[in-house]
């Protein structure tokens, strides 16, 4: 009869269990790091919306001409800044009753520096003329 000691793990279960952990922890860091740069981009897309809405507001209030025509310039919120386009036109609902003219206001906007297409909002709404 040979006795066996079993006091311990042997090489290859250490180095599969090695294994295994290093897998698991690879896949923990990658979803830490796919979250923080999602919860970034969310960050910038709503300050965008904010802004838009910003720059909306001053056209429905009467701080900004709606003139037909395209604007494209900056703005700053929280600690973003970005560039927005501005287009306005006149818009015309079809419907069976008369109704007023009105002109439709769409901004862009995009973190700055860059460019248009890297848009992370459009803000939509209309104005009486």
């Amino acid at each position: 009869m040979s006795a066996r000691k079993s006091g311990g793990f042997t090489l290859l279960e250490v180095m599969v269990a090695l294994t295994i952990l290093a897998v698991a922890l690879a896949a923990l860091v990658k979803s830490g790091s796919d979250h923080a740069r999602n919860t970034i981009y969310l960050q910038e897309r709503t300050m965008a919306h904010w802004a838009g809405e910003n720059l909306l507001a001053e056209y429905q209030s009467g701080m900004r001409p709606a003139a037909v025509g395209d604007l494209n310039g900056q703005t700053e919120m929280g600690p973003y800044r970005f560039g927005y386009k501005a287009q306005v036109s006149d818009y015309s609902a079809t419907s069976p009753f008369p109704l007023p003219a009105v002109r439709r206001i769409d901004i862009r906007l995009w973190l700055l520096p860059g460019d248009e297409s890297g848009q992370r909002a459009v803000v939509s709404g209309f104005v009486l003329p």
